[in-house]
């Protein structure tokens, strides 16, 4: 061999892989490798060809040898020794640290080591010498803390064996005699009910890892004592009477006595369910502090509270079934709504067939639709419906405290959950730093807190209340109507309302009445299903029944008595006349008194609708406010407060229903007011030259409107009374008896009314005058002298305030649009004043309008007016 290896004629392969398919893989691997290595000498010949022809063009700096590169390069050099001896250096200090820390935690070690092993000594002597002397609680301590080092994991082997083989089994014997002894003597203190050994045990049970068993325990002591108080509870007797004589009783006297105080009835179920509600109440807060702090590790606390509350399932949901049964709930509720639909019937929907004469209304509301026969009276419906709200408020104020009680012990296990993790951390960070790695994973050191499901969100007391709930709410609606059906067949008692003089009825009194006293009593449940409830219905029999009863009474007994020439009030210029009341024997003085209590009363009746709105507003003020103080912030409260909101629309309505029966009389007096109008200012405007002409009738004069003026019938005009002064006075005649005897938001509306419709007559009565310069002065006086009686007849402080005014009666506004519309001196005025006006918003005329108003002035063209004001109307 000459060095070379001669290899066999092969095929040369293209990879590895294929040369392990041939029939001698070493020598086809030879081959690739040999190829290989011939085609790299190639390649690298041909790089350093091109390498020579390369030229790299440097800096000038760089490319001739100068002081400055050649002082840079030593320092560099310099730089890069002093670096390199420092990560030497830095390296073998870091390994002498590490050295020394590594020691210092073996010493640590060690030490603790040392320091677990004479605890262990002295708690195994001292829990054995304990147990020996019936030392209970030093055992039990002593062991504790043998078991949380055990927990803590330092119970190394260096540690146990410095502390010795016997020292361990003692500690173990000591802890398996204490465990079972301290089970037999809590088994002792369960079966004899003795609560003091109980509570000297339980903390022991805990400090000995026996909570389990503690729990069984106790839950069965706290069964049989709560079986026995919640029976006792049960059995509660009616109050017995009193005796009558305090003198001494014979021994038979005496028996006699017992055996009727044995006999006496039981007391009313909710007596006897509040009463089973209190034991289970004071259960709770007397045994639960001390399970809860003691056994909370094996779910003490949870079990107590679903313990207690099975209990009081068991005894109280039976009494619930009693009182259905005895009380016949079913069969009333279903006798409710149908009397319920009859008399909603009766008076919803069907207000034409209601216009009878009054015997015939009065006889239809005498009939109560069977309630009395079917139901009750009301005084005994009124007491039952007492004695279910109380069964509603008990058990709901159970619930309550009960759903407290899960509140709080979940509090409790989230804030121990947060201690734990917090001691956890700190002592994971220790370890961490002692030894420089995590000792767990991210997954077990974030673990969250997850809330235990202590009773479930709907349990069997709450389907029993639900079921009352449903039966007191149909019968107290039922009720409700009725009380309402009787004070419509009653005949209506008429008071004073305060501060006026206006009358209202004892109907709209009455019908609130009931209607707040409904609502109230369902609010005291505490329930919020059986208060949604209940706030519904009263707003159904509210805004269907009472408005439809109240609206059509106001439209007979009080807008038809009202109509002038029919009615109470005359269709002349005197004050009142009633031919129905006129009698030869009456003098003017009682007539005119009977006159005055007919307008009051039948005023009374609108006044009703107005009454009703305050105090729907008051009843809704009052529930809201009953729900912030009353019921805690959940989705129940939210949906009733959304339900007591609803009854905004009723008052409103009732508003509204009280306005259109003002609209009503309004219109049935404007024959009357058009007649006026007519009287004062003449049939036909008179276009002369003198300002005033009259006509005697029977018993009156009839000044006409006359406003083309010239200085002598200007100054007339001045010194004599206008036709203004005399349609002011009728008017203030007519509207006085009303005013007066209707509520100051109504008399208002009356007001506006009327004046509305003076307004539209005088406007159409001005379309039919001439206006001379002098004339259109006349004209704004008597205007403006019209919105002060505006102004002093009505009652609201806010009409003294012109715009305000203005807004309340379009018709009044567009008279003093046209008088100053009148009063321009000059055309060219025209344009600026409706501009400016219309800025402020205070115009309502339209350009038709004002051409037309502006023609009447005799020193205005036609043709001018038209060509100023040939715009296009905004």
């Amino acid at each position: 061999m000459n060095g070379t290896m001669t290899v066999a004629t092969v095929d040369i392969p293209k990879t590895m892989a294929e040369s392990l398919g041939q029939e001698s893989p070493a020598n086809a691997l030879l081959a690739l490798s040999e190829a290989s290595a011939i085609k790299a000498e190639k390649l690298a010949e041909e790089l350093n060809l091109q390498l020579v022809t390369f030229v790299v063009d440097l800096p000038g700096i760089l490319s001739k040898d100068t002081d400055e590169i050649s002082t840079t390069i030593a320092c560099a050099d310099s730089i890069l020794e002093s670096l390199t001896k420092i990560a030497s250096g830095g390296t073998q200090a870091s390994q002498e640290i590490r050295t020394l820390e590594e020691e210092k935690r073996l010493l640590e070690k060690q030490a603790q080591d040392v320091e677990t092993a004479l605890s262990l000594r002295r708690n195994s002597d001292l829990a054995a010498e304990a147990l020996s002397s019936q030392k209970y609680d030093i055992a039990a301590n002593a062991v504790h803390e043998y078991t949380e080092h055990k927990r803590l994991e330092r119970h190394t082997p260096r540690a146990l064996a410095y502390a010795g083989e016997y020292t361990v089994q003692q500690m173990e014997t000591t802890q398996r005699v204490l465990r079972e002894t301290l089970l037999q003597r809590y088994q002792i203190a369960v079966q004899s009910s003795s609560l003091q050994m109980l509570g000297d045990l339980t903390p022991l049970l805990s400090m000995v890892d026996m909570e389990k068993e503690g729990v069984s325990l106790y839950l069965q002591y706290l069964q049989n004592i709560l079986q026995t108080d919640l029976e006792e509870a049960k059995q509660v007797k009616a109050a017995p009477e009193e005796p009558a004589t305090d003198m001494p009783q014979s021994r038979a006297s005496r028996k006699r006595e017992e055996d009727r105080i044995k006999k006496a009835p039981l007391a009313p179920p909710y007596v006897q369910m509040g009463r089973v509600y209190n034991t289970a109440v004071t259960t709770l807060r007397h045994h639960l502090p001390m399970v809860s702090h003691f056994l909370h590790k094996a779910d003490g606390d949870a079990a107590v509270v679903q313990l207690v509350h099975v209990q009081v399932e068991q005894v109280v949901i039976p009494l619930f079934h009693f009182y259905f049964q005895d009380r016949q709930l079913n069969v009333v509720a279903r006798n409710s709504q149908r009397i319920y639909s009859l008399l909603e019937d009766r008076y919803v929907g069907r207000l034409d067939s209601l216009m009878s004469t009054g015997e015939e209304s009065l006889t239809n509301d005498m009939d109560d639709c069977g309630f009395r026969m079917e139901v009750g009276t009301l005084a005994d419906v009124d007491g039952a419906m007492e004695e279910a709200a109380l069964c509603l408020q008990h058990a709901e104020s159970y619930q309550r405290f009960v759903q407290h009680t899960v509140k709080e012990v979940n509090k409790a296990r989230h804030l121990r959950h947060e201690q734990d993790r917090e001691a956890n951390r700190l002592e994971r960070e220790r370890a961490e730093w002692a030894t420089g790695m995590a000792q767990a994973p991210i997954a077990a050191r974030d673990a969250p807190y997850v809330e235990l499901e202590i009773l479930p969100a709907h349990t069997r007391l709450m389907e029993v209340v639900a079921e009352l709930g449903a039966y007191y709410s149909g019968i107290e609606r039922c009720l409700l109507l009725a009380s309402m059906q009787r004070a419509f067949s009653s005949a209506p008692q008429f008071n004073e309302m305060p501060n006026s003089t206006a009358l209202k009825t004892s109907l709209v009194d009455t019908c609130l009445f009931a209607a707040r006293r409904s609502a109230q009593r369902g609010f005291a449940t505490g329930h919020c299903g059986t208060a949604s409830a209940m706030t519904n219905f009263c707003g159904d029999t509210l805004g269907g029944v009472l408005l439809e009863v109240m609206t059509r009474r106001a439209q007979e007994s009080g807008v038809q008595k009202l109509k002038p020439g029919d009615g109470l009030l005359e269709g002349g210029l005197s004050l009142f006349t009633a031919p129905l009341m006129k009698s030869q024997a009456d003098d003017e003085a009682t007539r005119h008194h009977k006159m005055q209590q007919g307008i009051a009363r039948a005023c009374a009746t609108l006044n009703d609708l107005d009454v009703a709105f305050q105090h729907v507003a008051e009843l809704e003020s009052m529930l809201l406010n009953n729900i912030k103080q009353g019921f805690p912030p959940s989705t129940e409260a939210e949906q009733l407060k959304a339900c007591v909101k609803n009854l905004t629309p009723i008052q409103d309505a009732f508003k509204v229903a009280a306005s259109d029966s003002v609209e009503n009389l309004v219109d049935i007096l404007r024959p009357r007011v058009r007649s006026l109008v007519s009287d004062s200012v003449g049939s036909e405007a008179s276009t002369g030259a003198s300002f005033m002409t009259s006509s005697v009738g029977k018993d009156r004069t009839t000044v006409r409107m006359n406003y083309n003026l010239d200085d002598a019938a200007f100054k007339l005009a001045q010194i004599s009374e206008g036709y203004m002064s005399r349609l002011c006075l009728n008017l203030q005649d007519m509207m006085q008896p009303l005013k007066m005897h209707l509520t100051p938001r109504l008399a208002d509306s009356l007001v506006l009314g009327v004046l509305g419709t003076v307004a539209k007559r005088l406007e159409g009565s001005l379309r039919r005058c001439q206006f001379t310069a002098l004339g259109a002065l006349s004209l704004d006086s008597d205007m403006r002298d019209l919105l002060a009686f505006a102004k002093g007849i009505v009652s609201s402080e806010e009409y003294s305030n012109t715009m305000t005014l203005y807004r309340a009666c379009t018709p009044l506004a567009r008279l003093l649009q046209i008088a100053k519309l009148l009063n321009v001196d000059d055309l060219e005025d025209v344009v600026d004043l409706i501009s400016s006006s219309k800025r402020k918003g205070n115009w309502d005329l339209k350009l038709e309008d004002a051409k037309a108003y502006l023609s009447l002035r005799v020193e205005f063209e036609g043709r001018k007016v038209n060509e100023l004001l040939s715009i296009e109307e905004d």
